[in-house]
């Protein structure tokens, strides 16, 4: 079994062009997943759309290029071409359909990212990618064929350098500083960040809503999070993805809070607006929490800015 996917990695659907020669994505793309087992950043057969691949694939790109040509921005070409090779298996979410161009192409990386729920591997190769030494094999066969004269420079957990950067950026830079990294027209860097943003905010209030104080968690069955990490002041208007900008809501608070119904002071408290009424249900409202105390991180490094708060009042 080992031998038959070696040979079909081998001979991958590549487009090819006479000036660049065969194009890198689809191998670099499988590289990034094989590194993503090994890590364990994959732990089932279910590749989604992660930090963690997007930064191996961009790495990998970086480490393996032959010129400008060979970039990371071609991304959901290589995840969805990858289904002409017969092992690949696109998953989209129910009732969504993956709607392709006139050239039978991926529409744009947010359309993937927004249909797709995952793609599975063949049962028999998610087996062998399990194998430490069929997993070797299969990235050897990769790099030896279509990397021949920069597989050298290829590092295992290649991204791993690139999410901790960004991290430390979230946490521990000001918004003014952080800003100089962010690069607006780059999508795959967006989606790392915007991952990483939310994943940050929720772990340094514990998974537990600053307002209402319930705390929630995803399970193996519900990997997603139950709790929003919302941007205090809205993104689209500074892109500020620092811990000070942030702030973990449950998702009916998020609501009320990018709405107006309520806001944060400068002592972090909460404050209702006079004109919101509830009708019913006042002990699961909005209402009670007036006047209440943030919860806040351990770090007050990582507490709301009290500039953001004053900004958010005032848009």
């Amino acid at each position: 079994m080992l031998a038959t996917y070696l040979r079909r990695f081998q001979k991958l659907r590549v487009a090819r062009t006479a000036r660049h020669g065969e194009a890198p994505y689809k191998p670099a793309l499988l590289l990034a997943v094989l590194d993503g087992i090994a890590d364990g950043s994959i732990r089932d057969n279910r590749i989604e759309i992660t930090p963690e691949l997007i930064a191996a694939f961009t790495a990998i790109c970086t480490d393996l290029s032959t010129g400008s040509h060979f970039t990371a921005a071609n991304f959901a070409l290589p995840f969805y071409h990858l289904t002409g090779d017969g092992f690949w298996h696109l998953h989209t979410w129910p009732g969504l359909e993956l709607l392709l161009t006139a050239s039978n192409s991926v529409r744009s990386f947010r359309h993937l990212r927004e249909v797709v729920a995952f793609a599975a591997l063949d049962a028999d190769l998610w087996q062998l990618a399990q194998q430490p030494e069929a997993r070797a094999a299969l990235q050897q066969a990769l790099l030896a064929r279509y990397f021949p004269a920069t597989q050298a420079r290829c590092r295992p957990r290649a991204g791993e350098a690139a999410l901790a950067q960004i991290r430390r950026q979230i946490l521990e830079e000001p918004a003014a500083l952080y800003r100089t990294h962010f690069q607006p027209a780059n999508e795959l860097d967006q989606t790392m960040r915007n991952a990483l943003f939310k994943r940050e905010v929720l772990r340094a209030y514990d998974h537990t809503c600053a307002v209402s104080g319930l705390h929630l968690v995803s399970t193996a069955s519900s990997p997603y999070p139950l709790l929003d990490a919302c941007h205090i002041v809205p993104w689209a208007l500074t892109h500020d993805d620092t811990l000070p900008n942030g702030l973990a809501l449950c998702p009916n608070l998020h609501r009320a809070f990018d709405r107006h119904l309520f806001w944060i002071d400068a002592d972090y408290r909460v404050c209702v607006a006079a004109t919101f009424q509830e009708l019913g249900g006042a002990a699961h409202g909005i209402r009670r929490f007036e006047g209440q105390e943030l919860r806040l991180p351990r770090e007050p490094a990582w507490w709301p800015g009290r500039e953001n708060l004053r900004a958010q009042r005032g848009y």
